[in-house]
């Protein structure tokens, strides 16, 4: 019942083909983390039942940053740095940069946080957390989009 109400959601709140995406999700991901294994399967089939261009995924993989020479490493962090601040989300490299397992939802047009996504989420439970974040950056001003219930976790706490 759940999954149908989503839909319906989503069908309703479709936007025009040429808009802009409403949320972005960050995702912070390598291959070699248990728990992006569970988690960005769950995600990709998330985002497959919402209209092409509504959502922007926004992968900072940190695969190559584990056994790389320091250099390496330190590129492949400056790259996800410089990836998150061109997407408003720079602050999210303080808050979980180097970490892997957690995707945050944010408005594309203020890059505030809205939402996380985690491992224990099924595909309903990351889809509507997506379709709740769009309908708050749709609906709310900027600095009210908060959910009810379960939020993020905090800065510096993982």
């Amino acid at each position: 019942m759940r999954v149908q109400i989503i839909a319906a959601l989503i069908a309703v709140l479709a936007p025009a083909a040429s808009a802009e995406p409403v949320i972005k999700l960050i995702n912070f991901t390598a291959d070699w983390c248990p728990n992006c294994r569970i988690i960005d399967p769950r995600i990709a089939e998330a985002l497959e039942r919402f209209p092409a261009g509504e959502i922007e995924y926004v992968e900072l993989d940190m695969t190559a940053a584990r056994r790389a020479s320091p250099a390496v490493r330190d590129q492949v962090l400056a790259d996800a740095i410089m990836l998150a601040g061109e997407h408003k989300a720079a602050y999210l490299w303080d808050w979980y940069g180097g970490l892997t397992g957690i995707s945050v939802i944010i408005s594309a047009d203020t890059g505030e946080p809205i939402s996380c996504v985690m491992r224990p989420m099924e595909v309903s439970d990351i889809e509507f957390r997506l379709l709740e974040a769009k309908i708050l950056s749709l609906r709310l001003p900027a600095g009210e989009r908060k959910p009810d219930g379960p939020d993020c976790p905090a800065p510096g706490s993982l």
